[in-house]
């Protein structure tokens, strides 16, 4: 076989460009915008507090570090108490803390003393983290090493984060704040370690974030230092960038060249290692904590892992990489402001009394130690511009201006009137100056929510009160809840989405939560005590007026423990959030909520249409009384009363999942289970043990509490300038929904009571269930307790629950079930520790628990054990509920073979019991060929099994009669002459049938596989006058059926959905076909494919692309729709679709890719490249000789929109004709 070596060139020619742009090296490095700039004045300063940063220092008995041990001895011993030594993790090699009958225990005891000795009598504070390898011994392990540094250091903050936490903090002194995460917490399979979280306040991946993003806003007046093992960036071999001497020995001292480089090639575009940056878990952590961190300046993370010394600075985020204290790698200044060296070494952050941070590296090499690096990487800005008082009590102002509100009856039509000229209606409002408001109030920390932006304000006395402007955020929106790990803020503020999203904010009537007050009031439910004012930017806020000032402000008591005294808030001991309520609950039966409080707060929401009661929506006031700690509900933030959601477009977009429960105040109301989307988590752990008729009674109270004249008297406070037929029209549908009230309170109560979920706490407990045919009764009291006291009683009828979830949460439990049969399915997780099963009951009863855990089990025979180590399915999360999501896409393409092409993709995603990722998954997609006239429909059904991965999965795929495949003719020289034949010639209408269920995995870092059996049914439909008619391999008009079998492997790993620059495909599938009459008559297949793209400069903007593909028959009793083919569906893109076919094929295809522009205005955010491309293939047939391969190139353009959606025109061009086509994907 004659092949031309030019075409492997160019992939060959790309990968040495990959290779030596990421060649790291020991020497210095430097970015080319990275200078040591350190000010004059810096040498005078006073320091505040200096950290000695100390990371990787694991194989500290390896007598090549005992140099760079000796200067670290040295300085800390000269360091006095204004100094912390920080150790950031990697701190004992190879594997972490064994157990005490390992042989390598005392090696690895003695490693962590000669650390633990460098800061003996050292007179500051000693932090240690957790590296990835301090967890090569399991959790155990973990928290012994935690328990005897803690113990020699004499501290329980020695080992942070402290216990199983996963966050945690240090407040170094009033200037300084110390955030520590475990990162490698985050990274490991939980399904490893029942005790993961023990104790733990936040007990999924999700509360750890927003208490990152909590302690990053608390923490915005302070130098913020997030001490955190895995960096953010880096350019060393864990961020994918190697040395010459890894590409020749990437093992140990084994020279494998060529195939260490591509060793290292894989490394990077897989993510095989859950070390490296590019492993899928590790940058879904990064993303997040970029996105929340980005642009604060004064946030620092600090980190080891890769054993160099780094400091980077890449989108807004700084990063210090202190990893060389035992072991030395290569690395690379990669970013234009980088610095990098592979030498033992450590980092000294210094931070000055003006909050001036500076970090310096000190390196030591022939026994000497050099100051190798010295940066000022944070100064505090300066505010010295000087604000006018305006002259005047009040001003005559509005929200929006009126060209802002004024929009034409198309614009109407599709998105409706809202409340504009409410939103432009000037009126009259107090001017307000923070130095003489409420006595005097001194502005703290900036926040805010979805939608707005806010301030915290604090009087002479230290009570806070927030300020939040009327002028909602489009961008503060678009970060926290579309998102939430692109950061987009800078992207999308010059765009068209912000005028959108601004009107779309004038659905809410912006001075209805003004007046909320007089309703819950009248109720008994607890509030603030909102005021408008109109605040100008003034000298009092400082660096806040960059973001606040000169418009209308909501100024509120903040409910927190500075306004205990408030009437409104009840007077309480104490107020707490939504996540101290919970985990409370969950701890100890001593705490509980004021279950009929929180039921009139909820059917008020009803009422007035509120439909954003998420947790962040509420805080609790506490009371003591007898032993016992009562909340009551304090319910904040209703902007979203009243809305007015209108125009036809909006309509169809509330149909999506994400927008559904935006519902608008009409008289009907909603669907129950959408209309309280963001509450019906918190409505399933707090109203559990109530009864219909505890509603009804309930609502009714609502009802006779809110009367006209209280409507009337209410309405009355708006501003008089709106006072008009919108405020009119909204107490009518009011009085409307009033009547409506106590029937919808007892539908919601139905829907909510569908699936119950109840849970002991994590004391020992007994749970009792007792069923008969009419009632399932739940009991839950102290185990063990002398007079048997219960905690908590539950009845439910089988006519309206038809599921009972009971956790049981930690320690020790005990189960007992009895009685006869019931309809009711109940489901037992035990959760942490030995639990005891006592089932005697007839009902279905299904056990779900910690298979490690070795627990007592008496069963029926109507009970399913279902032990797996699976922690999403054993602990309890009060947001894991049942709900039912429909999602639709349109499906837009073309190409010459079938024309344009429309389609629709509709996805039903139920999730019940096996809620992560789904318990069913249902994706319908039927699509249209307008040159063919034919239809497909395609369903791909997935049902989740007991365990965390795997599933079954359904596929079936349906053709109409005029759906059409080409077929040119057997061979690599099959003949095509287009100036001869029409395209229809060569198209074969087929009527085609597959099913094929399988039984599926689906990994946590890409890889998938699927084995299963395999029907296939295919008819050829008679058309006079095409190709199939005059060919000799012409089949026969009749259908032929097939049974088989498949097994099939996947893996993908890219940085981005829609818009990789990093990143591989590959697949293996083998497949077995037999003929249904004649099994003899059978054949197999193989195919593969593999895929990377990697970036060629450091930028990203040029990347190179490339896929191969090969297939091959094995047997002879295929037809030609079953043969390997190669065309423009299939890698060589100047030609028809299907345009070779034979045993066996081959092909590559590869592109540059070019991003060119990057326009942050107009409609959308818009990132704009060019590519080029160049394919080749050939096909293998029996009874052919051929040395020809055929080649295709062309090009394209791209458009991307945010990282979420790609729209791509390509032409290509080969020796028969040209080939436009045209795609966009959907990568959010």
């Amino acid at each position: 076989m004659k092949f031309n070596t030019k075409v492997y060139q160019l992939p060959i020619l790309c990968f040495g460009l990959f290779l030596l742009n990421s060649c790291a090296t020991f020497h210095e490095q430097k970015g080319k915008d990275m200078t040591n700039s350190i000010s004059d004045e810096i040498e005078n300063k006073k320091l505040n507090h200096k950290f000695i940063l100390i990371g990787d220092g694991g194989n500290a008995n390896d007598t090549i570090s005992e140099p760079n041990f000796k200067f670290l001895k040295e300085r800390i011993s000269n360091s006095n108490e204004n100094t912390t030594v920080l150790f950031l993790g990697d701190n004992i090699y190879p594997k972490g803390l064994p157990d005490s009958l390992n042989v390598n225990r005392n090696e690895a005891i003695e490693i962590l003393n000669k650390q633990l000795d460098l800061v003996k009598d050292f007179k500051g504070q000693t932090f240690f983290l957790a590296g990835n390898h301090d967890w090569y011994s399991g959790l155990d392990g973990l928290i012994e090493q935690k328990n005897y540094v803690a113990s020699a250091l004499n501290s329980k903050k020695g080992f942070m984060p402290r216990n199983y936490e996963s966050i945690d903090k240090v407040e170094i002194n009033d200037e300084i704040t110390l955030i520590t995460i475990d990162s490698e917490w985050f990274i490991q399979d939980w399904n490893k370690y029942n005790k993961m979280n023990h104790g733990s306040e936040f007990r999924s991946r999700e509360d750890f974030f927003e208490e990152f993003r909590s302690l990053i806003n608390k923490n915005q007046n302070k130098i913020t230092l997030v001490a955190i093992h895995h960096p953010l960036f880096t350019g060393g071999a864990h961020g994918g960038y190697f040395s010459l001497r890894k590409h020749l020995f990437p093992y140990k001292n084994i020279p494998l060249p060529v195939f260490g480089s591509v060793i290292n090639y894989l490394r990077k575009t897989t993510g095989g290692s859950p070390a490296d940056t590019q492993y899928k878990v590790y940058q879904s952590l990064i993303n997040r904590l970029k996105t929340i961190a980005t642009n604060q300046d004064q946030v620092i993370f600090l980190s080891g892992h890769d054993h160099n010394l780094q400091y980077i600075e890449k989108d807004g985020i700084k990063q210090i990489i202190s990893g060389s204290a035992s072991k030395i790698e290569e690395a690379r200044a990669v970013e234009p402001l980088s610095f990098s060296v592979g030498k033992f070494g450590y980092g000294v952050l210094n931070v000055y009394e003006d909050k001036e941070t500076e970090i310096n590296f000190y390196t030591t090499e022939n026994k000497k130690e050099e100051l190798a690096f010295r940066r000022s990487i944070y100064k505090e800005k300066s505010y010295s511009e000087i604000y006018p008082r305006l002259n005047q009590d009040t001003i005559s102002t509005s929200i929006y201006s009126e060209s802002e509100t004024s929009k034409g009856e198309i614009y109407k039509f599709l998105f409706g009137k809202h409340f504009r000229d409410v939103y432009s209606t000037k009126i009259e409002v107090p001017v307000a100056y923070l130095d003489t408001l409420y006595g005097g109030l001194t502005p703290t920390i900036s926040g805010g929510g979805n939608q707005s932006l806010s301030l915290r304000l604090v009087d002479k006395e230290g009570k806070e009160f927030v300020m939040r402007g009327l002028r909602k955020s489009p961008t503060q929106f678009l970060q926290s809840a579309v998102f939430k790990d692109i950061y987009v803020k800078d992207k999308v503020k010059n765009t068209y989405i912000i005028p959108f999203i601004n009107d779309f904010y004038t659905t809410g009537h912006p001075y209805t939560p003004f007046i909320i007050g007089n309703f819950t009031n009248a109720l008994g439910i607890n509030h603030s005590n909102a005021k408008l004012y109109y605040i100008p930017k003034q000298n009092v806020l400082g660096k806040y007026n960059e973001s606040f000032g000169d418009q209308m402000y909501m100024v509120e008591e903040r409910p927190g423990d500075t306004q205990l005294e408030l009437e409104s808030f009840g007077k309480p001991d104490d107020i707490v959030s939504t996540q101290d309520v919970l985990f409370n609950l969950e701890s100890d039966d001593k705490y509980s909520v004021d279950t009929e409080m929180y039921l009139r707060a909820r059917i008020f929401d009803f009422l007035i249409g509120d439909w954003d009661r998420h947790a962040d929506q509420w805080r609790w006031s506490v009371y003591e009384e007898e032993g016992k700690i009562i909340y009551k509900p304090i319910p904040r933030d209703r902007d979203q009363a009243f809305a007015k959601i209108d125009g036809n477009l909006l309509f169809l977009l509330k149909q999506t999942p994400a927008l559904r429960h935006m519902q608008s105040f009409r008289k009907n109301f909603g669907h129950p289970r959408w209309i309280t989307k963001t509450a019906f988590p918190l409505d399933k752990a707090f109203l559990q043990g109530t009864s219909v008729e505890q509603w009804k009674k309930v609502a009714q109270e609502v009802v006779e509490g809110i009367s006209d004249e209280l409507i009337l008297e209410t309405f009355s406070k708006l501003p008089i300038e709106v006072q008009n037929k919108e405020s009119h029209k909204i107490q009518e549908v009011l009085k409307e929904r009033r009547s409506k009230l106590v029937d919808f309170s007892e539908k919601y109560y139905y829907e909510l009571m569908k699936f119950a979920i109840v849970h002991g706490t994590n004391k020992k407990n007994k749970i009792q269930i007792n069923s008969t045919k009419d009632n399932v009764q739940v009991v839950i009291s102290k185990l063990k307790s002398q007079n048997n006291e219960i905690i908590k009683s539950y009845n439910y009828d089988p006519n309206v629950t038809k599921e009972i979830w009971i956790y049981g949460l930690d320690n020790e439990d005990l189960f007992v079930a009895t009685g006869d049969k019931s309809p009711i399915l109940i489901r037992l997780m035990g959760g942490e520790d030995h639990d005891t099963y006592d089932i005697q009951s007839k009902n279905r009863i299904k056990i779900h628990d910690y298979k490690s855990d070795l627990n007592t089990i008496q069963t029926s025979l109507n009970t399913d054990k279902i032990l797996r180590n699976n922690y999403e399915l054993n602990q309890y999360d009060y947001r894991n509920v049942p709900l039912d999501i429909m999602t639709f896409m349109p499906d837009v393409g073309y190409n010459k073979d079938n024309g344009i092409m429309v389609g629709v993709n509709f996805r039903i995603k139920k999730q019940k019991y096996y809620h992560q990722p789904f318990s069913h998954d249902h994706q319908i997609r039927a699509k249209f060929d307008f040159a063919t006239s034919g239809a497909t429909l395609e369903y791909l059904g997935k049902y989740k099994d007991n365990s965390r991965r795997w599933f079954y999965q359904f596929d079936l795929t349906a053709t109409t009669s005029n759906y059409t495949q080409n077929f040119f003719g057997f061979g690599n020289n099959s003949d095509y002459n287009e100036k001869l034949f029409k395209t229809n010639y060569n198209r074969v209408r087929t009527e085609q049938f597959f099913v094929k269920p399988s039984y599926a995995y689906a990994g946590r870092n890409g890889g998938s596989f699927l084995v299963g059996p395999t029907f296939e049914s295919t008819k050829i439909i008679d058309t006079y006058d095409r190709f199939i008619d005059s060919s000799p391999e012409n089949d026969d008009y009749k259908t032929q059926k097939y049974y088989g079998f498949q097994a099939k492997y996947e893996f993908e790993n890219f940085n981005s959905k829609s818009n990789p620059t990093l990143g591989l495909h590959f697949m293996m599938h083998y497949g077995f076909r037999a003929f249904t009459q004649k099994f003899s008559e059978n054949h197999s297949f193989i195919a593969s494919s593999l895929g990377f793209i990697v970036p060629i400069n450091q930028s990203e903007s040029i990347t190179f692309e490339t896929n191969l593909y090969g297939k091959t028959m094995i047997g002879n009793n295929y037809h030609f729709y079953q043969a390997a083919d190669l065309g423009s569906n299939n890698y060589l893109r100047g030609f028809r679709e299907n345009r070779f076919i034979g045993r066996a094929a081959f092909a590559q295809s590869s592109d540059f890719n070019f991003k060119i522009a990057e326009i942050n205005k107009g409609l959308f955010p818009l990132s704009i490249g060019l590519s080029t491309g160049f394919d080749y293939g050939k096909i293998w047939q029996d009874f052919e000789k051929s040395d020809k391969w055929h080649i295709s190139y062309g090009g394209g353009i791209w458009f991307n929109v945010l990282e979420t959606l790609r729209l791509k025109v390509n032409v290509y061009k080969s020796d028969e004709e040209m080939m436009f086509t045209f795609g966009f994907k959907v990568g959010i």
